[in-house]
């Protein structure tokens, strides 16, 4: 077993949001078990300008859904949909 490898996952905010709401909505929040750090960049990825990224020496396994949790926090916080990284993937680019 490799020590001290880590995790990474990520959640995206709607376009509509105000990164300063998301920054105030982050800071709020509660720390996943395991995750060493978050942080919000401003970005324009699948209709999103707001990504969240949540780091840490959690169980990659655990990874979706520990964002997918954080996102439910966040979409109540916020107001807005908020995505599990994966599950934008997973929409955007089925399998063929």
């Amino acid at each position: 077993m490799i020590d001290n490898v880590e995790s990474f996952v990520a959640v995206y905010v709607e376009g509509s949001a105000d990164v300063d709401a998301v920054r105030t909505a982050v800071a709020g929040s509660t720390v996943p078990d395991g995750v060493t750090q978050v942080a919000v960049v401003g970005t324009d990825t699948f209709g999103c300008r707001i990504a969240v990224d949540l780091s840490g020496d959690f169980d990659p396994a655990r990874g979706e859904m520990i964002a997918r949790a954080y996102a439910d926090g966040l979409r109540t916080r916020l107001g807005v949909p908020v995505y599990c990284l994966a599950d934008l993937l997973m929409r955007d680019y089925p399998a063929s």
